[in-house]
């Protein structure tokens, strides 16, 4: 994979608020990270039952389901403009209220296993995606939500945003 994305983006790469998501990636494992979520999606997942997906925790809003979902909207959204910037396409992206997302989908009729193998194969996706990039890309920079993003950061961003879900999901049904 491309060595500059290993290294972590300095804090103008990325809009200050992603930085509860980059801040939570170990020094140079990002790559290795991306990676070895799928299994730990896979593993976390497969202990977590239909019934215990759909309940609410409070102060949470959202089922585990509907996490899961966000999770997917997220992934894929991330890896868009991280696609999109790569790839020299400079039009600004616009922002994503992550609610609505979440409120116009089904997440009580698919199975749980379902979304979490939606999300594997998103991220399985991403993976491919990465690998591909040119040397250079991780420079590279273009706009969404008004925000600058270099290409390194969002792959960072996906990174940081599945451990900060997976700390607060694995809180939820006591697997801390």
């Amino acid at each position: 994979m491309n060595k500059s994305l290993h290294q972590r983006p300095a804090k103008d790469e990325y809009f200050e608020y992603y930085e509860t998501y980059v801040g939570k990636v170990p020094d140079n494992q990002c790559l290795e990270l991306l990676n070895s979520q799928v299994d730990e999606l896979e593993d976390f997942f497969a202990k977590v039952t239909e019934e215990e997906s759909l309940k609410l925790h409070p102060p949470y809003t959202w089922t585990i389901k509907q996490v899961v979902g966000h999770l997917i909207d997220a992934e894929r959204i991330f890896a868009d403009r991280l696609h999109r910037f790569s790839c020299g396409d400079m039009q600004p992206q616009p922002g994503m209220d992550q609610n609505p997302y979440v409120d116009n989908q089904d997440y009580v009729t698919p199975s749980l296993s379902s979304l979490v193998e939606e999300l594997v194969f998103c991220r399985k996706a991403n993976l491919c995606l990465i690998r591909r990039l040119k040397v250079d890309a991780g420079e590279i920079s273009g706009t969404a939500s008004g925000c600058k993003f270099t290409v390194r950061s969002l792959v960072w961003i996906l990174a940081g945003h599945i451990i900060h879900h997976m700390n607060i999901l694995k809180k939820r049904v006591g697997q801390s």
